[in-house]
């Protein structure tokens, strides 16, 4: 005597010998027969046993059986892996370096914790060496496909006299090769590197033109402010290079006279949020340049370069 029950049972004995040449799409047709097939058995014969005599066909009976079983294989194969993402660089920090010295450079992006190589498009006048992989912590309120998720260290050198200009390079991991990425190679000479304090007029830090300043608006609600001299009728240009280069920053020029009244203010340009501020100067004397997030976020990972310079 048999109940409902045992088919079940006698289902997952058979599974075994189920061929692995049966389609899904076969296996998930009968799949649904079968289901409708056990829940007919639960309504229709829940305690009633089935009775079966000498010569009555059970062939209904293994071939709901076997159906099932042919269901249960299907579901139980394993789902193809995700394939792995190649590395991305994301920025540099700083987003220059220079000759003649050995530059420590973070480098932020994603899927960086495996890679093996850096290339540089032009490496023969350069040595460069990965130090460390690993996680970068994300800022709060910020998207890590924008600030990076992982970063490398490396130790970079140009040879001295290498000229100014850009470089460029990729990373290799075992996963793939990335995107090529640009460096900034700078003079000496024309570098100025932001000073921390430098978030108020009375700290502010004094710039000359035709300079370059590399800093970083280093945490959340961050101000960098800068001092420089200007000559009445002087028209100048003070320009942001930031997120042209990966850099997360979204930036917001104000130019102030010593009185703190509000002279230009510059946010996006119509091809990046880069600030590009030009102004003709009402008067001699001091003025104050300062440098903020439009968000008024914050972290390693949002580097600038600042110029300013007078147009003649």
């Amino acid at each position: 005597m048999l109940v409902a029950a045992d088919v079940t049972r006698l289902t997952y004995r058979l599974f075994h010998f189920v061929p692995n040449f049966v389609p899904n799409f076969v296996a998930n047709f009968v799949g649904s027969l079968c289901r409708m097939f056990s829940r007919l058995c639960r309504i229709f014969l829940p305690f009633a046993p089935i009775r079966l005599t000498r010569g009555q066909p059970i062939y209904f009976l293994v071939l709901f059986s076997f159906l099932l079983a042919l269901n249960s294989r299907s579901a139980d194969e394993k789902k193809p892996e995700k394939k792995k993402e190649p590395p991305q660089v994301i920025v540099c920090i700083p987003l220059g370096v220079v000759p003649g010295t050995t530059n420590k450079i973070k480098i932020r992006g994603l899927n960086l914790t495996n890679a093996t190589e850096i290339h540089f498009a032009d490496a023969t006048n350069l040595t460069a060496k990965i130090k460390s992989a690993g996680k970068a912590d994300v800022p709060k309120d910020q998207d890590a496909k924008k600030s990076g998720d992982t970063q490398l260290e490396l130790e970079l050198t140009l040879h001295e006299g290498t000229p100014p200009g850009t470089n460029s390079f990729t990373i290799i991991s075992p996963d793939g090769e990335s995107p090529p990425h640009t460096l900034i190679i700078l003079s000496a000479n024309s570098l100025i590197s932001e000073k921390e304090p430098n978030g108020s007029f009375r700290r502010a830090q004094p710039i000359q033109f035709g300079k370059i300043i590399q800093g970083a608006i280093g945490e959340p609600k961050d101000v960098d402010v800068f001092r420089f001299e200007g000559k009445a009728g002087a028209e100048i240009v003070a320009e942001v290079f930031a997120s042209r280069y990966g850099s997360p920053l979204d930036s917001i020029l104000t130019l102030y006279d010593d009185e703190a009244h509000i002279i230009a203010t510059s946010d996006d340009t119509e091809t990046s949020t880069d600030a590009l501020l030009r102004v003709k100067l009402p008067s001699d004397g001091p003025y104050f340049l300062s440098l903020i997030d439009a968000h008024d976020h914050g972290s390693e990972a949002c580097v600038y370069h600042l110029t300013i310079s007078v147009l003649k």
